[in-house]
């Protein structure tokens, strides 16, 4: 796990100091993997305890332990390697869920009134519009949910008769954990779509959706990026499942129809 999955899983606990610490880091990667912690506390204005404050918040034992884990992050693959990485985990993604039985969730989908779609954040965003655009192609339409204060107004127009799609990459954000859980009080079935398979949000949902993650690569200009296509190629399959889906029951539907005719 990347230093920035650590940060982005503990952001939300972080103080002013924790945030100026980290965006240090980011800023100075390869200069602090050998800095003291006496300099690290200069150059971001803070205290050396607020350094190694943010090192325990992390999940480290203290601040050498936090310079040895960007020692290791920098040791990065090859561009082919990270190449190879990618393109096997689009064809695990695509094999995972072309084998996954997702009738009980299509059957949920459409028994439900009014189909909802939550998540934060640009990724999320990008999700939630291509999930909605596909699916109103068979009819379904899905209301996106507006993030913020926004978020809980709507969970109290929510019944058990409604399905929300919960979208969050750790599957730890806590607005979307607290949604969940407000949600399974009202008795709205929830589809959770995470990058991680042991999550707090996969475990409150009624069904389940993952994708694989792919390590992030820096950017000539030191930014980290992180493939989102996976997410993409899980929505285009899974929505030829649903169309099949649909069709197995029109043949059903058709064949007990003959049937009653011929009686």
């Amino acid at each position: 796990m990347g230093i920035e999955e650590l940060v982005n899983r503990n952001y939300e606990r972080f103080s002013e100091s924790d945030r100026a610490v980290w965006q240090y880091i980011s800023a100075n990667r390869d200069a602090c993997e050998g800095m003291s912690i006496s300099v690290m506390a200069k150059n971001c204005c803070v205290s050396r305890t607020a350094v190694m404050r943010f090192a325990q918040k992390l999940g480290f034992h203290g601040f050498a332990e936090l310079k040895m884990y960007l020692k290791m992050g920098a040791h990065k693959a090859e561009v082919s390697d990270q190449i190879d990485q990618v393109c096997q985990i689009y064809t695990n993604v695509a094999r995972s869920i072309r084998d996954k039985n997702c009738d009980a969730m299509f059957a949920a989908m459409d028994r439900a009134k009014q189909v909802f779609i939550c998540g934060e954040g640009m990724v999320q965003t990008s999700i939630k519009r291509e999930f909605k655009r596909i699916f109103m192609s068979a009819g379904m339409m899905l209301f996106d949910v507006p993030s913020g204060q926004e978020l809980f107004n709507v969970i109290h127009m929510m019944t058990d008769q409604d399905l929300c799609i919960l979208i969050s990459v750790s599957g730890e954000n806590e607005k979307m954990v607290q949604t969940a859980r407000q949600m399974r009080v009202r008795g709205t079935k929830l589809i959770s779509i995470t990058k991680n398979r042991e999550n707090t949000l996969a475990h409150l949902c009624d069904y389940q959706l993952y994708i694989e993650a792919a390590e992030m690569v820096e950017t000539p200009i030191h930014w980290q990026y992180e493939s989102t296509t996976s997410y993409f190629i899980l929505i285009d399959i899974l929505f030829l499942k649903y169309l099949e889906y649909h069709n197995g029951k029109e043949q059903n539907n058709a064949s007990g129809d003959a049937g009653t005719a011929a009686l």
